[in-house]
């Protein structure tokens, strides 16, 4: 399977986190920063170079949390998405 595009949103209220280029099938388990197409002030954090740079991804509205940053297998910069706390849709 290619890749497809992801809207993020929050769980709780419904509000817009994140635009993603998810490749293969599954669940979503992280968000690796190098895939995130939008909000641009995410999209950025790619560049931040390690994991004490990166907040945790919190709802705009209402401060839900809905991943922590992660260094996975010990370099590549993502979020670990908290289970429940948000939904998913292709566009």
């Amino acid at each position: 399977m290619g890749s497809r595009q992801l809207d993020i949103d929050c769980g709780k209220c419904g509000t817009f986190i994140v635009r993603y280029r998810k490749e293969g099938s599954g669940q979503l388990i992280r968000l690796y920063l190098d895939k995130i197409l939008q909000p641009k002030s995410l999209a950025a954090l790619k560049s931040s170079g390690r994991k004490s740079n990166i907040p945790v991804l919190i709802c705009t509205e209402c401060d839900n949390h809905i991943g922590h940053p992660i260094e996975h297998e010990g370099k590549r910069l993502a979020y670990r998405m908290i289970k429940g706390s948000f939904k998913k849709s292709s566009n």
